[in-house]
């Protein structure tokens, strides 16, 4: 009985193990986060690219101007859901990086402050 307990501890083990395997690395978009952009037209797409673009060049201004930008637009659930996602993602990245001292993420977070993308124009 116990070697089948056993058994089923390591099934599980492996079972969610294997589950994380192929995810993209946190703070990129899923595929379905990226899929709910691909019947979206195509200045919405464009933005959705130009913004996950600039995240992953630590842009942080780029990026997060861009998806304030976008979670104002008519947005489908899983995309606004992937964009919000995505809008968090960034912003926690900067706030890390700016607590180890990043230079360029303590300016980024300066700018955003004296120009803060969420404010309505």
């Amino acid at each position: 009985m116990r070697a089948f307990l056993n058994l089923k501890i390591a099934a599980i083990i492996v079972a969610l193990t294997l589950a994380g395997c192929g995810r993209s690395k946190p703070g990129e978009p899923t595929a379905s986060d990226r899929q709910s952009f691909d019947s979206a037209p195509p200045e919405l797409k464009q933005a959705w690219e130009k913004a996950w673009e600039a995240d992953k060049a630590n842009d942080y201004v780029a990026a997060e101007t861009l998806l304030y930008a976008l979670v104002r637009q008519p947005l489908s659930p899983p995309q606004k859901a992937a964009v919000e996602k995505e809008l968090t993602s960034v912003n926690q990245r900067l706030l890390e990086a700016a607590q180890k001292g990043d230079t360029t993420a303590k300016a980024a977070l300066e700018e955003l402050r004296h120009n803060p993308p969420n404010r309505q124009r």
